[in-house]
């Protein structure tokens, strides 16, 4: 980092922004704001108000960080289902987050717990508090958009001595950690609840679902995953102003997420949120799953531990293996693929790398040796065109993409069961 980058604009600039809006927490002038520009909430400054003193910089997860794609010490992991049948039934899979948390308000283990309430993504998704009985109910399910941690982030920052329990992807605990160690704070008193992340997606993803076709009455409510939509692993749930509702399949996400993704996903290989307490996901190692869904857990610290122990009667609990979890969430192929857009990245910005130097856990690779193909660097290029197409609001080229996507996925499958079919 040059001595003349001094404030947020820089990750904007570059297109690293993850909207998690750490950067307006720390700001001693409160200089930083948030608007929606190509279909995302992105800061700006009041340079009136800026005094230059690079806090904002220093605490961006998407600028510059050192990640540790895993951890040196092979983890405690669980799959994990809730007894309580209700938080089971509204919940994306296992049902996990939700009991953890109630269980630990309601016990006074922890004071405040800052989780998303909305299913309504015309203004920015945040997280809010909530307290010893507060209802979780509408804090559940999947949401796949950049949330704003600030009002968390600030409170933590400025309430020391209180208990708290903060959920996030992996940019966003990546931000609160910069944050705690920018203010020589400790996270003794905070668990993190870290979710296993593939890729955000802007807030074209639900302009675009708006427009899919012409629906009879506006948009009230939108579900990513909802098992109302067909069971665990969950469909889109569309619910309207006038009390009707539609369920639309997973795949209509699934064909444009790719065109509605946040840049800075492209570089990220932390997909198990190595940084958290708990790390939190959906259980696709078909070991000990469930029709009704079920979650993986990985026990990454002491402080997990004492949490995960302390609540674990509330749970249909069975030992997993961190390899199958690894192997579940294709780890391995998204660290080359990530590591490839990241040189990619260096070389447009003139060196830059996307991360804080070369992590040593990546050495097994040798990927800084590995040359960049022509055939990388197309894809790359097409990753970029196609995050583009939201960014744009060219919803009817999406729509047309989404065709020949479909048709695509449509020919692999009849290959597959051809080649099946031969073989027996």
């Amino acid at each position: 980092m040059t001595e003349t980058i001094q404030n947020i604009n820089s990750t904007t600039e570059e297109g690293l922004c993850t909207s998690c809006g750490i950067c307006a927490a720390v700001c001693p002038t409160s200089c930083i704001h948030f608007e929606r520009q190509k279909e995302t909430y992105l800061p700006v400054i009041d340079d009136e108000k800026c005094i230059r003193c690079g806090k904002c910089l220093k605490v961006c997860p998407g600028y510059s960080y050192t990640y540790h794609a895993e951890q040196k010490d092979v983890p405690a992991c669980f799959s994990v289902q809730a007894k309580d049948k209700r938080i089971l039934k509204n919940a994306s899979s296992g049902g996990l987050v939700t009991a953890m948390i109630r269980k630990l308000l309601q016990d006074g283990q922890y004071h405040i717990a800052f989780l998303v309430t909305d299913y309504n993504y015309e203004e920015q998704m945040e997280t809010k508090p909530f307290y010893k009985g507060d209802s979780l109910q509408r804090s559940q399910q999947s949401r796949y958009l950049p949330v704003s941690q600030e009002k968390a982030v600030k409170y933590i920052l400025e309430n020391p001595a209180v208990k708290v329990i903060f959920v996030g992807t992996s940019c966003a605990v990546h931000g609160l950690c910069n944050a705690l160690k920018a203010n020589g704070r400790s996270r003794e008193k905070i668990l993190i609840v870290g979710l296993f992340c593939n890729q955000a997606m802007t807030y074209s993803i639900y302009e675009y679902m708006k427009r899919l076709k012409h629906w009879n009455s506006p948009v009230r409510a939108f579900h990513f995953r909802d098992k109302r939509a067909g069971g665990w692993t969950g469909n889109i749930r569309l619910e309207f102003q006038d009390g009707t509702h539609v369920h639309l399949p997973a795949r209509e996400k699934a064909l444009v997420s790719d065109f509605c993704r946040q840049e800075r996903c492209l570089y990220c290989m932390d997909k198990l949120n190595v940084e958290a307490d708990l790390s939190v996901g959906d259980n696709y190692t078909k070991k000990n799953d469930s029709s009704e869904g079920s979650s993986n857990m990985i026990v990454r610290t002491a402080l997990g531990r004492k949490a995960w122990e302390y609540c674990m009667e509330e749970f249909a609990a069975f030992d997993s293996e961190y390899a199958d979890i690894k192997s579940s969430q294709h780890i391995d192929k998204r660290l080359e693929n990530q590591w490839m857009n990241n040189l990619l990245f260096a070389k447009k910005h003139g060196g830059r790398t996307v991360e804080d130097g070369i992590p040593s856990d990546l050495a097994s690779f040798d990927l800084p040796e590995r040359k960049v193909t022509k055939k990388v660097r197309r894809q790359y290029d097409r990753q970029l065109a196609d995050l583009k197409l939201g960014e744009r609001h060219a919803y009817a080229l999406m729509r047309w993409k989404r065709i020949i996507k479909f048709g695509e996925m449509c020919c692999g499958w009849l290959l597959v069961r051809l080649h099946f079919y031969r073989r027996t």
